[in-house]
């Protein structure tokens, strides 16, 4: 039984590892890795200083602790997690003799961001072998175990949150082993299993934030209904000595979580997380809260049984459900309540103009992430009722359930959940209260993220050829050439003060004239003249700078010389200065180029080869920057370039890493084909477990 598990947790790691961005898509995850990496370096959990007003770093939510220390509103626990990740990019630091970044995250490094795009695959794996081992107690065969396990994960909202970086996958799968352990207990009796589900909470409670307090209540009721007391003295003496053993494994943690919070004490408070949240407890605007019961529930956009629609089998079918289950049908339901309840009561008043603002919707993320706890226990509830549905129950109903929850949450994972707001109005007003785009959209069909993420995808899908189509010249805008970007029907990149051009000359179609569509575009109030030139392998290719005027466009054809152009990997520099030089600091203008052509065939523009800018670039792949990184060091052209690529790209980390030039190719594919490999293996092991 030890292999079939270790086999499982391989598979699932292996599978879910695949999907991995392999970047960093939310704040609260830039947050959890700089204590991580304050943790390493440092020894302390603290947080950079607050250093956004002066474009040093990106926005993070710090405080100032008692001792004169800035740290972070997030958990400690997932911090911790994140350790590997920043252990393993400091060896490799150390190898190639890099200093860490100073301004991190905004000065960042690929390698950092990539290992730790793996952590919450570990724990959707971990979260996967929980659940096999909680359905093979409910009865299931191994077989149907793994499936309703494999389902569980990739046919729920928790799919997504194996992937993106915020701690709620670590805190689900510690609450369920709490919740699994207690049911051990409840069938072998054994005092260190009631400890060891206390030491599991204890995790999940230095995880994520107060909201672990929530989980309580639910957990309480489901070990007094597997243990089935009879309420008198005996009883009760045994409820308390159960209390007790529980709190040998959750009590270092308790001293762990308030040594923490004494650390950041502000304002004579002991726990700094509850501040944020203390209101929650207090009177809220009916409107506020039946918006947020409808939200969470019913929504179009944010629906829990949208984004896990299997969990309408415990609707549809409740009569089925048998006794066995009634414990996590009970606690399920209970915790249910308490969340849906206690969200619906989030808000906050904004200024005037912007009236009273829910936060039910946890937005930004995929799915109802607050919500997502309560997910693998209405699994249970399925899993136990799954062996008495029949077959057309299974597959008319039960299967299609599934293969819609696995489209929905692949419409999360293909690309990043902040393109859902791609072409929505930034926000509206109704009775002076703002509606924004991640809100609205939540609340009305026509928006839904649903649609709009489907829309993504269709065209996802006919411009990724594009992206890495170089034609047969093998053209590429590898630097200081910014992105495509819509002009009313136009496409433009702007070339920003030297833009980078290389291309082969093909045997069947010897470069003989380069031509360029350019316009001097005014961005402020400006009219400075463009001034051009052109180097071809460090020969100019004009005699005199050629002049642009403000507003014009012109078609520029440039003959080659045979014996100027190289076989291969000719570099074509474009050289743009103005007579105002605020014009480029303060990107009054910008000069387009609207066209390539090779020989009059026009050259696709849509193409993506760019650098990532990094302190390991340089020592692992041998580059040298150019403009990007070289003349132009402002690490926010480089976050602005990751963030571009995070858009326009597959959300995969062996897809999205081979586009920068700067990352060598078998560091990325060497890990990728391993991943496939030990996937494929698994699963053939996996396979033969099950069998025996």
């Amino acid at each position: 039984m030890k292999k079939l598990f270790l086999c499982y947790f391989v598979f699932l790691f292996s599978l879910l590892s695949i999907f991995s961005a392999g970047v960093i898509d939310s704040i609260d995850g830039f947050q959890y890795l700089v204590v991580a990496r304050s943790i390493y370096y440092k020894g302390a959990p603290t947080a950079p200083p607050y250093e956004y007003s002066e474009r040093k770093n990106i926005h993070m939510s710090v405080v100032t602790g008692k001792d004169g220390k800035t740290y972070s509103l997030t958990g400690l626990g997932f911090s911790l997690a994140y350790l590997p990740a920043v252990a393993i990019t400091d060896i490799v630091y150390k190898i190639y003799g890099i200093d860490p970044s100073v301004h991190f995250p905004l000065e960042n490094d690929w390698l950092i961001f990539l290992t730790a795009g793996f952590t919450n695959a570990f724990f959707g794996a971990l979260l996967g072998i929980i659940l096999f081992a909680y359905f093979l107690t409910l009865g299931l065969s191994k077989k149907q175990a793994i499936l309703m396990s494999i389902i569980s994960i990739i046919a729920t909202n928790l799919f997504v949150y194996t992937k993106h970086s915020m701690a709620h996958m670590m805190f689900v799968a510690f609450l369920m082993l709490s919740f699994l352990l207690i049911k051990f207990y409840s069938i072998k009796g054994k005092w260190w299993l009631m400890s060891a589900s206390g030491l599991s909470f204890g995790i999940l409670m230095i995880t994520y934030n107060p909201t672990f307090i929530l989980a309580i209540p639910p957990l309480f009721l489901y070990y007094i209904l597997l243990i089935k007391h009879h309420w008198n003295k005996e009883s009760l003496n045994l409820i308390l000595k159960d209390i007790s053993v529980f709190f040998i494994g959750l009590f270092p943690f308790i001293l762990i979580y308030n040594w923490f919070e004494s650390l950041r004490t502000v304002q004579q408070t002991t726990n700094l997380a509850l501040i944020g949240t203390r209101y929650l407890v207090y009177k809220v605007p009916l409107s506020v809260f039946f918006e947020g019961i409808y939200g969470q529930l019913l929504s179009p956009g944010r629906s829990i049984f949208i984004y896990s629609p299997v969990l309408l089998m415990i609707i549809f079918f409740w009569h089925k459900i048998r006794k066995n289950v009634y414990p996590e049908l009970f606690a399920f339901t209970f915790y249910s309540i308490i969340l849906v309840a206690f969200y619906s009561k989030a808000y906050t008043i904004g200024s005037p103009d912007q009236g009273i603002a829910a936060l039910w919707h946890g937005e930004s993320s995929w799915g109802p992430r607050y919500l997502t706890p309560v997910i693998p226990l209405g699994l249970l509830v399925i899993a136990g009722t799954y062996r008495f549905f029949s077959k057309k129950v299974r597959y008319f109903i039960f299967y299609p359930l599934v293969v819609i929850g696995i489209f929905i949450e692949i419409l999360g994972i293909l690309m990043p959940y902040q393109t859902k707001y791609f072409n929505l109005q930034r926000k509206f007003y109704v009775n002076s209260t703002e509606y924004g785009a991640a809100l609205y959209s939540d609340l009305l069909p026509r928006y839904t993220p649903i649609l709009n993420m489907s829309k993504n995808v269709v065209n996802l899908a006919k411009n990724f050829p594009n992206t890495y189509d170089h034609g047969k010249h093998n053209v590429k805008f590898y630097d200081g050439i910014d992105f495509p970007f819509n002009v009313g029907q136009e496409r433009w990149r702007a070339i920003e003060g030297k833009g980078y051009i290389s291309f082969d000359n093909n045997q069947n179609d010897f470069v003989e004239e380069l031509s360029f569509g350019l316009i001097n575009h005014p961005i402020a109030e400006s009219s400075s003249s463009a001034k051009l030139q052109f180097v071809l392998n460090d020969v100019n290719l004009l005699e005199t700078p050629l002049e642009l005027g403000i507003t014009e466009r012109k078609i520029i054809k440039i003959p080659l010389r045979k014996n100027l152009v190289q076989p291969e990997d000719n570099k074509l520099e474009i050289i743009v200065n103005y007579e105002d030089p605020e014009v480029l600091t303060k990107t009054k203008q910008i000069l387009g180029l609207q066209s390539f052509d090779i020989n009059s065939q026009r050259q696709n523009l849509e193409s993506i080869d760019v650098p990532y800018v990094s302190a390991l670039g340089p020592k692992i792949a041998g580059v040298t920057y150019q403009n990007w990184g070289g003349t132009n060091t402002d690490p926010w052209k480089a976050w602005d370039i990751h963030t571009q690529v995070f858009e326009r790209l597959p959300d995969f980390w062996w897809i999205r890493n081979l586009y920068y030039w700067d990352i060598p190719k078998v560091w990325i594919v060497i890990p990728f084909i391993l991943n496939l490999a030990i996937f494929i293996l698994a699963a053939i092991k996996l396979k033969k477990e099950v069998s025996r």
